[in-house]
């Protein structure tokens, strides 16, 4: 084997390498991506009750008498 051999086979194995390890940190990312999105979405859900649930309490036809405002001995 000639050194130009040796130096590409070198060569060969460190560009393995390093397209191993970016296999590994895109599939980390692609798992940490798929978690956020999951989460995002529970948080959108949580988002939305609470404003139907805001809407409801601050709504003009709430079952809130104003009477109710008023302390009895006025």
């Amino acid at each position: 084997m000639t050194q130009i051999d040796i130096d590409k086979e070198i060569r060969t194995n460190e560009l393995e390498m390093r397209l191993a390890h970016q296999d590994n940190s895109i599939d980390k990312m692609s798992d940490e991506i798929y978690r956020q999105h999951k989460k995002i979405s529970q948080l959108e859900e949580k988002v939305k009750w609470l404003i139907e649930r805001l809407e409801l309490v601050t709504s003009p036809q709430s079952s809130h008498d104003q009477s109710d405002d008023v302390p009895p001995h006025y």
